[in-house]
């Protein structure tokens, strides 16, 4: 090793359309009916994009992360003490070899933090970087969980999905092989990990993989989040022709929240890809009393910018008022630069004064 700084459809009316919820692109939310499970307090989307005056550190709105010497992109933003009253985080992004450009793979993940939840600081410090043969000289798509100071950093090799680990948060040690290297259903390597700890401290991975020339979306299952238990079919594939994923579904940010009723929903957010090539960010999720029941899409999108800007490797994080959503997308339809936006839900809510440069 190298030490190395759905919904289902028998809930219908009980969890509520989706429609009720996310309209289509950065839309207010729709006004809730009474007694579902997810109405507009629930937080979960459509996300408008944050405007000027909204973001602190110097940064222009809506790009949370705009660093095209190293491409940062591919974001995991953590929440540090779990306590969503409370807006410190870390955001974990990959990175390329400076000047490599946008299209050059990443070889590192770095770290950096920001005490209102988006405005990041502007020292990013190198977590992992990829020398590991395995990794292929490749590393990125990051997905941190914290215990304490405790941290699990799994992410995107060449050869799989790795597992790097920290006791302190500030040195990560590697794992000489990936935790999960193949899948039964798909066609190579799954990639673009999302972990996430179930209420009942059991662990759920989704990846990315492709079956058929397609992306599809695969989950796992562990009771340590070490030895996975990968399922054998996938578990979001993509839709028929005219759907907001007809071509695929790619890059799941699984995060658990708590319904209006007290009852415990998985989230499952995604890239999808329409027949006209256009990517949005849309939405599965199940309620965690099934915790094995099929994910339900949702028919709307969460995020749907204008062109072919073509958002990816999505990352939620949910505070007591609000969520924001990040996300990976070209900065302009005919440009390569990568940039990393950030939006909020509720649309309609007024954020707290972002944190002096």
């Amino acid at each position: 090793m190298t030490s190395r700084r759905v919904w289902p459809a028998r809930l219908g009316v009980r969890f509520g359309a989706l429609a009720m919820v996310a309209a289509a692109g950065c839309a207010t939310l729709a006004d809730g009916a009474p007694g579902l499970d997810n109405p507009p307090s629930a937080r979960a989307g459509p996300f408008r994009l944050l405007g000027p005056g909204e973001l602190g550190q110097g940064r222009a709105a809506p790009f949370a992360m705009d660093v095209q010497k190293t491409s940062l992109r591919d974001p995991c933003i953590l929440d540090i003490d779990g306590d969503p009253s409370t807006l410190e985080v870390e955001g974990y992004f990959a990175a390329s070899d400076e000047d490599a450009g946008a299209d050059a793979n990443p070889t590192s993940i770095v770290r950096v933090g920001a005490l209102d939840g988006r405005s990041f600081d502007r020292m990013p410090v190198t977590m992992l970087t990829a020398t590991e043969a395995w990794e292929g000289g490749t590393v990125g798509a990051p997905s941190v969980i914290a215990d304490g100071a405790r941290r699990r950093l799994y992410y995107s090799a060449a050869g799989g999905i790795g597992l790097a680990e920290s006791e302190d948060g500030q040195s990560f040690t590697s794992r000489d092989a990936p935790v999960i290297a193949s899948v039964p259903w798909a066609d190579g390597p799954p990639r673009s990990p999302s972990v996430v700890t179930l209420p009942n401290g059991s662990y759920r991975l989704f990846f990315e993989a492709t079956q058929g020339g397609a992306a599809a979306i695969g989950e796992a299952k562990s009771t340590d989040g070490i030895a996975w238990d990968v399922l054998e079919e996938p578990a979001l594939t993509h839709g028929p022709s005219g759907s907001l994923d007809a071509s695929g579904v790619a890059s799941p940010a699984a995060t658990v929240a708590t319904s209006a009723e007290g009852r415990k929903i998985l989230y499952v957010y995604y890239s999808g890809k329409g027949d006209d090539g256009k990517r949005s960010i849309t939405l599965a999720a199940r309620f965690l009393a099934e915790p094995d029941a099929p994910l339900e899409k949702g028919n709307k999108s969460v995020y749907s910018p204008s062109g072919a800007l073509e958002p990816r490797e999505p990352s939620v994080i949910r505070f007591e008022d609000f969520t924001f959503l990040f996300t990976a997308q070209k900065r302009t339809k005919s440009s390569s630069d990568v940039v990393v936006t950030v939006g909020v839900s509720p649309g309609t809510i007024e954020l707290p004064a972002p944190d002096p440069p």
